[in-house]
């Protein structure tokens, strides 16, 4: 999940799948919100980003050698030249657009097939689709960027209705989270100011059930805005209309901690923890409040007893780095902030980091070593990279010099 406003749902490489949460508030139901995830599933099992990988560096060395041909034409006739270098680059993006829509049409056939495996209203990646179509036509400046990366044709919008002709109606109903979390979001975009006013401007009430999620977000909302006693009161409401939920726990702790009651938000975390004990915002929420409260050793063994199960979380190795900075270990705070920058890709960061962690004064010799080994490492591997870039770079100027 990305905090962004915009329409947009993206797969990367190595199976990961991207959702912005405002794709996430503009569908109505669950069954929406899962059309576009079995639409991204299926870019990524049929390695759709792959195949246009190798297809793009098929077709870029005779895009190459055309635009080479057309500047070295530009002595003779400059206007031909360009007309030239711009057929080129049409080409290669028409090439690729047929390939994308092509990828489209199968994403929509097995995403389809997903969605009705998984339990899930396959009508609605008809519905969400002819919805963002919709918004794109009437909002041409503004068109969902989901849109701009998925071309959505009227016929492959008519495709995706024909293949659901003979599939049998079922009305879904949709998960006990999934209008808490939109109201959840809701409330931490935009300004706290402007998030009141969102759900102030709004006459809610507890008999109607599609009210309550709405009482959550208020929750939120104070709480985001500071009104922590108005937060705590509407939350207390909120349990009476909900079964328990790790997000009403949550919520609770953190109002409690911004009171000022760190032994209170303490328990109120252990406890939640014991029912959810893998949920990380409840883990990063008592980590917090440990180190706030003074109690940096505590905070030490819950962050390694996380690391133990998950070592790519960067956020541990920043909650890490602040418990040793408590403690006084320079050298190891430094050490973690670098594996945090590690895991943000920033390896100049984590370079530096390191080179300050060695001139510090409280390491033993086996740290010292360790952060002088990883020093080795990420300066190779800055080399490496260092090298593509130039071979690209070289690469770029041997076509433009006449």
């Amino acid at each position: 999940m990305i905090q962004d406003a915009s329409l947009n749902a993206f797969a990367l490489p190595g199976g990961f799948i991207g959702v912005h949460t405002g794709l996430m508030m503009a569908a109505e139901n669950e069954s929406e919100l899962a059309s576009v995830l079995a639409h991204e599933i299926s870019h990524v099992t049929q390695h759709h980003i792959a195949r246009m990988i190798e297809a793009q560096s098929k077709n870029m060395p005779l895009t190459l050698a055309a635009m080479a041909a057309a500047i070295l034409a530009a002595r003779s006739n400059p206007d031909a030249s360009m007309g030239a270098v711009m057929g080129a680059q049409a080409g290669m993006v028409q090439a690729q657009l047929d390939f994308t829509r092509e990828n489209e049409r199968e994403a929509d056939r097995l995403g389809i097939q997903r969605l009705i495996k998984s339990g899930y209203d396959p009508r609605a990646m008809a519905s969400f689709f002819g919805k963002l179509q919709r918004y794109g036509r009437f909002y041409e400046g503004t068109s969902p960027a989901y849109l701009k990366t998925h071309p959505l044709t009227t016929e492959r919008l008519a495709e995706i209705q024909d293949r659901l002709q003979d599939v049998p109606y079922r009305q879904i109903q949709d998960g006990p989270n999934f209008q808490l979390i939109r109201a959840r979001i809701a409330a931490l975009t935009g300004t706290s100011r402007e998030a009141m006013r969102y759900f102030d401007g709004r006459s809610l009430d507890v008999k109607r059930p599609e009210d309550r999620p709405l009482f959550y977000g208020k929750a939120v909302a104070q709480w985001r805005h500071g009104k922590l006693d108005a937060a705590a009161s509407t939350l207390a409401l909120v349990r009476t209309l909900y079964h328990p939920n790790v997000l009403f726990d949550s919520l609770g702790a953190q109002i409690v901690h911004d009171q000022g009651n760190l032994s209170e938000a303490i328990d109120l975390y252990r406890t939640a923890l014991h029912h959810y004990p893998d949920q990380r915002a409840l883990n990063y929420g008592y980590i917090k409040t440990l180190l706030d409260a003074h109690r940096d050793q505590e905070g030490l063994e819950a962050i390694n007893n996380r690391l133990s199960l998950s070592r790519s979380d960067y956020h541990l190795y920043d909650l890490q780095a602040r418990a040793y900075a408590h403690l006084g270990k320079q050298l190891l705070s430094h050490e973690a902030l670098a594996e945090s920058y590690l895991r943000q890709g920033n390896l100049t960061a984590a370079l530096d980091q390191l080179q300050i962690a060695v001139k510090s004064d409280d390491g033993d010799f086996y740290q010292n070593s360790s952060v002088e080994a990883r020093i080795r490492e990420i300066k190779k591997e800055l080399k490496a990279q260092n090298g593509k870039k130039s071979d690209r770079s070289n690469l770029s100027g041997s076509l433009t010099t006449p």
